[in-house]
C-alpha cells in the first residue's frame, strides 16, 4: 500500500532527531503520519519511530508493530460520539486500516477526530484534527491546452471554510503518464540536472497559498489559474487543489521555514509545530477537489 503522499509535504516522510545543538544522548520518539481526507473513507495510520541522524533509514527496522489503533469522531463537546478500530497490515510495516467493519466509514467535514495508538511498550499517542470544510469546482475553461500557450487552464471553485482563520491550500499536479518522453523543457532539465526520478517528478506541489493568491468572482468563488513552472510532464494531468486543517498547515508552514524558506538567522528559527502529544508526526486532514487536463506538445 502506497502513503498517500503527501506528494506535497517536502521531505516530511522519514523523521530524525536533530536540532540546531545536537543532543547528548539519542532518544526514539514515536511518529505518527495519518491524512484524512473529508468526504472519502477513513484513511490508513502509519506508526514508526525516529531515527538518529548519523543512522541508517530502513523501513522494517523503525516501524512500529502490534500497536492498538483507533480513530474516534467526537462530539461538539469533545467527547467520544464513535469509535473505528484499526488493525495492522500483516504485509505492510507499521501500516494500520481500518477494521473491515468501519472500511465504509466517510470523514465527515467540520468534525473533529482524534486518534488513539497504544503502543506495545504502553506508551500512548493522541491526536486530533478538525476536518476542513468541502469545496467544489463549478467551473472550467478547457479540458485540453497545448503547453506554454498564453492561454492556461483557468478552474472557478467554491470557498472552503475553516473556524477561526481564512482557508488556506496547496495546489498539486499529478502526470498520468510520466514517462521520459513526456519530459517537458521544465520537467527535463530537471531530470537530467539532477538525481530526481521519474517518480520523483510525477508530483508536484505549490508552497501554501491563501485566498489572496486567486482571484475572487463577483458571484464570490475564487478563480484559479495554473502555473506552467507546475507542469513537469504532457499528457494527461491530474490537478489537485487541497484546502488544509490547522495540523498540516503549521507544520507545512513552519517546516518550510526549517527548510530554508525565511530570512531568520538559525537563533530565530522556530521549531516545527507538530500538534502530536506523546510523539511527533502529523494527524492532520484536508478537502480537496480535482480536475484532469491534457497537456499537449
Amino acid at each position: 500500500m502506497r502513503r498517500l503522499g503527501l506528494w506535497w509535504l517536502w521531505g516530511l516522510l522519514g523523521w530524525t532527531a536533530c536540532d540546531l545543538v545536537a543532543p547528548a544522548q539519542f532518544t526514539p520518539e514515536y511518529v505518527v503520519e495519518s491524512y484524512q481526507i473529508a468526504n472519502e473513507p477513513l484513511q490508513p495510520v502509519w506508526l514508526s519511530r525516529t531515527l538518529a541522524i548519523d543512522g541508517i533509514y530502513r523501513v522494517d527496522s523503525l516501524a512500529v508493530r502490534g500497536a492498538q489503533v483507533r480513530v474516534l469522531l467526537l462530539d461538539a463537546q469533545g467527547q467520544p460520539e464513535e469509535a473505528y478500530d484499526f488493525e495492522e497490515l500483516t504485509d505492510v510495516a507499521g501500516c494500520y486500516v481500518p477494521a473491515l467493519a468501519y472500511r465504509n466509514v466517510y470523514v465527515q467535514p467540520l468534525r473533529t477526530y482524534r486518534l488513539e495508538a497504544r503502543m506495545p511498550d504502553g506508551a500512548l499517542l493522541t491526536a486530533e484534527t478538525l476536518v476542513p470544510d468541502t469545496f467544489r469546482i463549478v467551473g472550467a475553461n478547457l479540458d485540453s491546452v497545448r503547453y506554454q500557450s498564453e492561454v492556461r487552464l483557468e478552474l472557478r471553485v467554491t470557498r472552503s471554510f475553516y473556524p477561526g482563520r481564512q482557508a488556506v491550500y496547496i495546489l498539486t499536479t499529478e502526470a498520468l503518464e510520466p514517462t521520459e518522453a513526456n519530459l517537458t523543457p521544465i520537467g527535463r532539465a530537471l531530470y537530467e540536472d539532477s538525481t530526481f526520478t521519474l517518480e520523483e517528478l510525477r508530483v508536484s506541489g505549490s508552497p501554501i497559498l491563501n485566498e489572496a493568491n486567486y482571484t475572487e468572482q463577483p458571484d464570490g468563488t475564487l478563480l484559479l489559474r495554473l502555473p506552467w513552472l507546475a507542469i513537469v510532464f504532457y499528457g494527461p494531468t491530474r490537478v489537485t487543489l487541497s484546502a488544509l486543517d490547522n495540523n498540516l498547515y503549521d507544520l507545512i508552514r513552519t517546516q518550510s521555514v526549517q527548510q530554508g524558506g525565511s530570512t531568520l538567522s538559525p537563533g530565530e528559527i522556530p521549531p516545527v509545530l507538530e500538534h502530536v502529544r506523546g510523539g511527533r508526526g502529523v494527524f492532520g486532514s484536508y478537502a480537496r477537489v480535482q480536475y484532469t487536463v491534457v497537456i499537449t506538445r
